[in-house]
């Protein structure tokens, strides 16, 4: 059996810094219809540095959570979950190109990032919607979510935090952010906020799919206030 994981991790660490924008930083997430009291206290004692609306679309597959593969404003990129740490999950992005994108592309990186066999092609390239329509809509190990978000985000103890309101192909919840490329610092600020070490780390792929109906929702997800 092909082990599209490890096949991956390769070709992507043979890349160039300036290829990869390789940027690795430890995520603390939950998801959740609100949180009213730690939304108080982020507004309060963080800085507020920008507010965004973007519209992604992910590509998810029933059994893996360690690549996060979407499309933002006509590029697709992708976060390889490199290393967890005291409940902390650290992703690293990479930028696979924009549409229209090589089908060699395709082939060698979009479909071992989602751990499934790569489709018979008929294009030597595919734009954004014959990408969607030819090889994901048809694919039966394949699930999409289309996205639209409103974040706001902050500074904070040397970390960015974000408040972000998500639809989910029309189901709407909330999910806040906690990261750095210190995982301390990430620690640090938890406590500072009063997140408990018992609360879920949950990545975006896990939420989706939860979200979906696509795999089991723990009974306790999220609790927080």
């Amino acid at each position: 059996m092909i082990n599209f994981r490890s096949c991956l991790f390769i070709r992507l660490k043979s890349k160039t810094m300036a290829e990869k924008n390789y940027i690795p930083k430890y995520e603390f997430r939950i998801f959740g219809q609100k949180f009213p009291e730690l939304e108080k206290l982020i507004n309060e004692r963080a800085k507020l540095v920008g507010e965004q609306t973007m519209n992604d679309v992910y590509l998810l597959t029933a059994a893996d959570n360690e690549n996060n593969v979407k499309i933002r404003d006509g590029k697709m990129d992708m976060k390889v979950l490199e290393e967890t740490l005291e409940g902390l999950e650290r992703w690293a992005p990479y930028m696979i190109g924009d549409f229209p994108l090589e089908m060699e592309v395709v082939k060698s990186t979009v479909f071992p990032a989602l751990g499934i066999p790569s489709p018979a092609f008929s294009r030597s390239e595919y734009l954004l919607n014959q990408f969607l329509n030819e090889l994901v809509y048809n694919d039966p190990d394949l699930f999409v979510a289309h996205t639209s978000k409103t974040r706001k985000e902050f500074a904070f103890n040397e970390c960015e935090l974000e408040i972000t309101d998500v639809t989910i192909n029309s189901a709407c919840i909330k999910t806040i952010c906690i990261e750095s490329e210190d995982y301390e610092k990430v620690l640090e600020t938890k406590e500072i906020f009063g997140i408990s070490n018992l609360e879920e780390n949950v990545n975006y792929p896990t939420a989706l799919k939860r979200v979906m109906g696509l795999v089991e929702i723990p009974g306790m997800w999220q609790k927080i206030k």
